[in-house]
């Protein structure tokens, strides 16, 4: 008897194989997708935080309009350490040229004109970091992007100089390059020096490759306007040589925020508490225009890549959600149409004496198969799909290394949901369908009686359907609950659809996104169409199966290939076409969500009218598709063996 059962294990996989692939696909597009989102945003967290710490990057600048003095300096080094507390200085020079108040030797300090001359130097913005040559690598320490080979130790010259690597944005002062800064008092020359770029380095607070701005506004713009920057240059010499220049920046490094993860909560609330300590020391000095305690929020690049991972977390969040929904619906209607089909095994079995739990178990073990391979299979995607999600990043950033420190947490909790919601729905139709008679169970289900539908009550418009037309709409309209799943499964894949058109409409045309959240969008649009093309191919795939015998009966008759699949194709592409038509607004609505939890990324109006167009163009071509692969699956039908009788 053992033996038997466990032969019914290996019928009911084979029988059944496409539902299990169903399951399958189901669980790795749904799957793959939430968590690859949750995996791609902890990935870039990590990442952008171990970077952080690798680097020591500043948790604070203290940057004035004058130097910092050698008291306010102190007290600082004594609060954080020597170690962990640099001086330094920023000019930003326009069109090559700048009126600086600078410090003499001898004490006290002079107006001059500084003049930055060399290739690369243009009418643009250039920042200027002055630094110790001996603090150079105790912050904000940058990685080298290449090197010229120079004479000699550049660190034993008066100066010696870096520049930001070419990008988007940063034109480049070319390797090898002879940069002049001169210094005017009048007609009165104070010094020239001249000094080579030996170096294109990464400055840890400039990674991002576009859009940084500089501390000059732009003219006639508004409160908020700022120059970009054209060009970023390091200079490193000697402590007599630096003091020259006004040394009005103090870099601060918190060894106690180095615990915590950059820009989590406990983070945050470290961070406060730290900002309002400095505040205290310079309480004489800050004010709006002398003096401002900066953090990681004030810094372009540190900034903007927090609020794209938050516009990640978010899209992930709203769309995971109905990706969830449309998976539990398809996964649960796979599996409680499959207990229908096994009535006559359910009944055998229950003859033979089998309890209810263990005719239930096998089905249980069906839909645990199922779900766990394309968990599996999830599980791998999510890892893809967050790798992908960190490459779209460094076409915008200088990305640190890829972190391997993603909590798998998000995976497991998404696929216990579906798991745990699968196997509950299996049990409780498996355990009603075991309390009804194995005679009741042996014969098959009658056949839902057919009812006049709403067309049928407008005589001047149901006259003119064609005979086809009326049974089809009589047929979709006769299983009222699956018309309705299918309808609103087709709806939220559209829905998802138009989306991540919308999202990726946004980035393309609006001008509010980048090359990663373009990278992002498209994301979100193709396993957007897997889930639709998913969708459709399992409820038409069961639609057939339960359907072989009417099919077989039909071919018996006399039709042929075309109008059996017709039969078919016409109920499909009723109820595809009116999930698609509900799926605008449904899409719409989504799309709102979205860009709300985007920080308002686009409206709903900025959206382009193609768009419209093209989510249920995207989901009939999706239609048509299955339609195709599936027409092989109705005319091999077997007559012989559909129409056996079963009573």
């Amino acid at each position: 008897m053992v033996k038997t059962y466990l032969k019914t294990f290996a019928r009911m996989f084979k029988k059944h194989i496409t539902r299990l692939v169903s399951i399958f696909l189901m669980v790795l597009v749904s799957v793959g997708f939430s968590a690859g989102i949750g995996m791609g945003k902890d990935a870039l967290f990590y990442s952008l935080s171990d970077y952080y710490k690798s680097q020591n990057v500043s948790d604070f600048i203290v940057r004035g309009s004058e130097a910092i003095t050698d008291e306010q300096l102190s007290a600082l080094q004594e609060r954080y350490g020597s170690e962990n507390v640099v001086r330094g200085g920023i000019l930003e020079i326009k069109g090559g040229e700048i009126e600086i108040e600078m410090a003499t030797p001898f004490g006290g300090s002079i107006n001059a004109t500084l003049t930055l001359a060399g290739e690369g130097i243009g009418e643009g913005v250039t920042r200027i970091y002055i630094k110790d040559a001996k603090d150079r690598d105790k912050q904000n320490a940058s990685t080298e992007k290449e090197a010229t080979m120079s004479e000699g130790d550049p660190s034993q010259n008066e100066f010696y100089i870096a520049a930001e690597r070419p990008s988007r944005d940063i034109a480049g002062v070319p390797l090898g390059e002879t940069v002049t800064v001169t210094a005017m008092m009048g007609s009165m020359q104070l010094f020239e020096y001249k000094f080579t770029v030996t170096e294109h380095v990464v400055g840890a607070l400039h990674f991002a490759q576009y859009d940084d701005p500089s501390m000059q506004k732009k003219e006639g713009g508004g409160e908020d306007d700022y120059e970009l920057l054209e060009n970023i240059l390091y200079v490193y010499t000697d402590a007599d040589h630096a003091l020259l220049f006004p040394m009005n920046e103090a870099y601060i490094s918190v060894p106690a925020l180095k615990e915590h993860t950059l820009f989590d909560t406990s983070y945050k609330s470290a961070l406060e508490t730290e900002q309002a300590a400095i505040e205290e020391i310079f309480k004489d000095g800050i004010t709006a225009e002398s003096c401002a305690v900066l953090t990681l929020h004030e810094n372009f690049a540190y900034r903007s890549f927090e609020e794209y991972e938050d516009k990640l977390e978010g899209i992930g969040y709203v769309i995971m959600v109905v990706f969830l929904l449309v998976t539990l619906l398809v996964v649960l209607s796979t599996m409680t149409r499959l207990l229908d089909e096994e009535r006559g095994q359910i009944a055998c079995l229950q003859t033979l004496g089998y309890s209810p739990m263990r005719i239930v178990s096998k089905y249980l073990l069906f839909a645990l198969v199922g779900t766990i391979i394309g968990g599996g299979g999830a599980f791998a995607a999510s890892w893809g799909l967050a790798y992908i999600i960190y490459i779209n990043f460094t076409w915008v950033y200088e990305m640190p290394p890829f972190s391997h420190h993603i909590a798998p947490l998000f995976f497991f909790i998404v696929t216990a949901i579906i798991l745990l919601a699968t196997l509950a729905a299996t049990l409780i139709a498996g355990l009603r369908m075991t309390h009804r008679t194995p005679a009741a169970l042996l014969r098959p289900k009658s056949p839902r009686p057919g009812h006049k539908v709403i067309l049928e009550k407008i005589p001047a418009l149901w006259n003119r359907v064609s005979f086809k037309y009326k049974s089809t709409l009589r047929n979709v309209l006769r299983y009222k609950m699956r018309f309705i799943m299918t309808i609103v499964a087709v709806m939220a894949s559209t829905g998802l659809v138009l989306a991540g058109l919308a999202v990726l409409d946004a980035c393309l045309f609006t001008d509010v996104g980048t090359n990663a959240m373009i990278g992002v969008a498209v994301i979100v649009l193709v396993f957007a169409a897997l889930l639709n093309a998913v969708v459709i191919y399992t409820l038409t795939n069961i639609n057939i199966s339960e359907r072989e015998r009417e099919l077989a009966t039909l071919m018996v008759l006399g039709y042929q290939d075309n109008e059996v699949t017709g039969y078919i194709y016409r109920e499909v592409y009723i109820t595809s076409s009116i999930g698609i038509a509900l799926g605008l607004p449904f899409g719409a609505l989504l799309c709102f969500f979205v860009f709300k939890v985007m920080n308002d990324f686009a409206t709903l109006s900025s959206i382009n009218w193609f768009v419209w167009l093209l989510a249920p163009i995207v989901s009939l071509l999706f239609t048509a598709l299955v339609t195709l692969i599936l027409r092989r699956k109705i005319t091999g039908i077997k007559m012989n063996d559909s129409l056996k009788a079963v009573e």
